[in-house]
């Protein structure tokens, strides 16, 4: 009987390893987007631990969240004036922040991001 090898030709490591390669440039591609809404979410919640944003007018919230925006270099992430909303239901107010991101991957395939971020703030 004959002994027949067997293991990984060229072909098949040859396609794991270009098949990685388009992961690792997708994930590249796609981090960036959901780094920037973590920085927005992290600036929502420090928003929220702010005692006297329950008597803050909408233009004061977004001067706020641009201003922390700002310093983590995420200020240029969404237009606040057109995806802020806030809302006061049942002694909570309620910040949302709802945009999309489109990023371009290859010629003209490209990946819609929808984010929704929400804060919530007990009022007294």
């Amino acid at each position: 009987m004959r002994n027949k090898q067997s293991g990984w030709t060229f072909w098949s490591l040859s396609a794991i390893v270009v098949l990685l390669v388009l992961l690792v440039l997708l994930f590249m591609r796609l981090f960036p987007p959901y780094f920037d809404n973590l920085k927005l979410q992290e600036a929502m919640d420090k928003i929220v631990e702010n005692p006297r944003v329950a008597n803050m007018t909408r233009r004061q919230v977004i001067q706020e969240l641009d201003n922390i925006l700002y310093i983590d270099y995420a200020h240029e992430v969404v237009d606040l004036k057109e995806s802020l909303t806030m809302e006061k239901k049942d002694k909570i107010m309620t910040i949302a922040v709802d945009y999309e991101v489109v990023v371009p991957l290859v010629y003209n395939i490209s990946a819609l991001l929808d984010f929704k971020n929400r804060a919530e703030i007990a009022l007294r």
